[in-house]
């Protein structure tokens, strides 16, 4: 057997990946060629007979069997509640990263506490940061939305002709059975596909503008990468997608700063809509007290005072989104516990801050002989959730009409005289967990017409 693997290990990869795999145990090779996630092709059969011993990502192995591992037989145990991570000697066949995951259900999907580029556990911000993402809920209705398209959907008996029309480029006319990648390119439209259309990179990803519905269903490779991306119902690869009617689509990579982005996103990256409680609090008057007190003095007391309301806002659930100088933003919807009902753990964190504040003074009156006061605005709505900035430095953020009115609510409390104020649409959703004071309408910047507060009366 060793000296027939080093005659094969001669053929060129190329031809390797040809060939399927002959002259082994039959066995093995039926085994082999029944894996949900890895072809046994020669060239892998090749990976596979140096490295590896039994492979546990394959569901009709059973027992705790040594793991596929890049430099030997591994060590690791099959656990059943988790995923082992690997580097994976296949990994073109399952990740279009450096280390795959593979599941005891032969699935590949990341671990949690796992970092996805370096196979090291995450650090506890990185940890922080994971509770904010895609959540399961999110993913179910993402499923639900599938299968209404394919309930709703007319299935195709016979190829017919579809037109698709991509907007910016050009209507194309073609068959019901060609994927749109190759039905754009055939039409000598510049369409992005850096893997060669298998399924790997996502950059010939479009956004289907009209008629989702006569999308067919995501078949297996694309909803594999479409869950790992975080992709919405109306993102498509266009290398997997085939249609039974006609549809209008839009590409979405167009240049070499959109390929980087695509390849390197994950499912939090990608743009998504939410509905959310911003939170936005600041303290009155601190740029008199910074003019006059040292510099440490005000980086020590600041991070100090961050620390205590940052507390109350992640016991609450709360994504703590941005520091602006004195002022912090938070989001509370993203983390599975605030997701259940928003306004009321954005109002309950408020409460929490200003109970809080009354001890805090009492250090700053000892130790500086000053006191804080803030304002806390708290708004409900849609908002947009994805990770903005420079590509060094990425950030998981909210922008929308939802953020702004939270900030322009803040800026109304200091007029009001009160600490806290909650928009209409977050007294509705709270109104009776609380007791409520003032009501009242305002202008504020970037509304025709003025919004109406509420003042919730806390008892400290």
């Amino acid at each position: 057997m060793k000296i027939m693997l080093s005659i094969m290990k001669m053929l060129p990869v190329s031809m390797a990946r040809r060939m399927s795999a002959p002259m082994i145990a039959k066995p093995r090779l039926e085994t082999g060629r029944k894996h949900p996630t890895i072809e046994m092709n020669l060239s892998n059969l090749l990976v596979c007979a140096e490295y590896c011993g039994t492979c546990p990502s394959n569901p009709e192995i059973k027992g705790e069997n040594a793991l596929y591992c890049a430099t030997g037989k591994s060590s690791a145990k099959i656990v059943e509640n988790g995923c082992n991570c690997v580097e994976c000697p296949l990994l073109d066949k399952c990740s279009a990263r450096s280390t795959a995951y593979f599941c005891k259900d032969g699935a590949c999907a990341p671990n949690e506490d796992i970092d996805i580029k370096t196979g090291k556990p995450l650090s506890d911000r990185a940890k922080y940061l994971n509770r904010f993402q895609v959540h399961e809920k999110e993913q179910k209705a993402t499923e639900v939305m599938e299968k209404r398209i394919q309930a709703q959907n007319v299935p195709v008996d016979s190829i017919k002709d579809v037109s698709i029309d991509f907007v910016g480029d050009k209507e194309v006319k073609t068959k019901s059975n060609i994927p749109l990648l190759y039905a754009s390119l055939e039409a000598g439209i510049a369409h992005t596909h850096v893997c060669g259309g298998r399924a790997k990179c996502s950059t010939c990803r479009v956004i289907v503008t009209e008629g989702l519905m006569n999308c067919n269903p995501r078949n297996e490779a694309e909803a594999h990468l479409a869950h790992r991306k975080g992709f919405t119902p109306e993102v498509r690869l266009a290398c997997q997608t085939t249609i039974g009617g006609n549809i209008s689509a839009r590409r979405l990579v167009l240049d070499a700063a959109d390929i980087s982005e695509a390849i390197g996103e994950h499912a939090e990256a990608g743009g998504r809509e939410a509905n959310v409680s911003i939170l936005f609090s600041d303290i009155r008057d601190f740029t008199a007290f910074s003019e006059k007190a040292l510099p440490y003095d005000i980086i020590h007391i600041l991070n100090r005072y961050f620390d205590t309301i940052g507390e109350y806002i992640d016991q609450n659930g709360g994504y703590i989104d941005k520091y602006m100088g004195d002022g912090i933003m938070a989001i509370f919807g993203l983390d599975h516990k605030s997701q259940q009902n928003p306004p009321l753990y954005a109002v309950q964190s408020a409460y929490k801050i200003v109970q809080g504040l009354k001890e805090f003074n009492k250090y700053l009156k000892s130790h500086f002989n000053t006191e804080f006061r803030i304002g806390i605005g708290i708004h409900t709505g849609e908002v947009i959730i994805g990770n903005l900035g420079y590509r060094k430095k990425k950030d998981l953020t909210a922008i929308g009409d939802t953020v702004n009115t939270a900030s322009r609510i803040e800026a109304l409390t200091k007029k009001a005289g009160t600490p806290v104020l909650v928009s209409e649409n977050t007294y509705i959703l709270v109104k009776d967990s609380y007791k409520w004071g003032r009501q009242f309408k305002a202008s504020v910047k970037g509304k025709a017409e003025p919004i109406t507060v509420y003042e919730p009366l806390f008892d400290l």
